[in-house]
C-alpha cells in the first residue's frame, strides 16, 4: 500500500494524535486533505468541510459561508502550526481526512454537532459501556 501522506515526516507516533477511529479501521476511507493554516493548527478529530473558493480543507462552522457549513469529513492525523508551510493565509499542509466506512469517539471529536452529523450521514450509537459512537 503506497503512502497517503504526501507530507510524510516518518514519526511514529504524534503526542496531539489521540484515538479517533473506535472500530473498523480496515475499512475507513482515508483520502489525502490540504488543509487551510490556522493558527493553533488542527487536532485530530476536527471536523472538516471543503472551502469552496479555494478547495482548501478547514475547520467545519455550523452555518458558514463558502462551503465551510457543510461538514465533508474527520481529520485524522492533526497538525501543528509547524507543520504549515508558510504562515497566515498563503499556507497549506497536506493530512489525511477520514471519510467515511468506520465508527469514531464522538467524545473525540472538535467542531461536531447535529448538522455535521446529517452532512456526514451519520447515525450517532450507545455501546454497552455508555460511550457514545458515530458510525459513518
Amino acid at each position: 500500500m503506497g503512502n497517503i501522506d504526501a507530507g510524510f515526516k516518518g514519526e511514529i507516533t504524534r503526542y496531539d494524535q489521540p484515538l479517533v477511529i473506535a472500530s473498523n479501521r480496515a475499512s475507513a476511507i482515508l483520502l489525502g486533505v490540504r488543509l487551510r493554516w490556522q493558527a493553533g493548527g488542527y487536532p485530530s478529530g476536527t471536523v472538516l468541510a471543503r472551502n469552496t473558493t479555494d478547495g482548501l480543507y478547514q475547520a467545519y462552522a455550523s452555518g458558514g459561508a463558502s462551503g465551510t457549513g457543510t461538514a465533508a469529513c474527520i481529520l485524522w492525523t492533526g497538525r501543528k502550526p509547524e507543520d504549515f508551510d508558510g504562515t497566515a493565509a498563503t499556507s497549506s499542509t497536506v493530512s489525511q481526512g477520514i471519510f467515511g466506512g468506520c465508527t469514531v469517539y464522538k467524545d473525540r471529536l472538535t467542531g461536531y454537532d447535529a448538522a455535521a452529523l446529517t452532512a456526514l450521514k451519520g447515525t450517532e450509537i450507545i455501546d454497552a459501556s455508555g460511550t457514545s459512537l458515530i458510525k459513518f
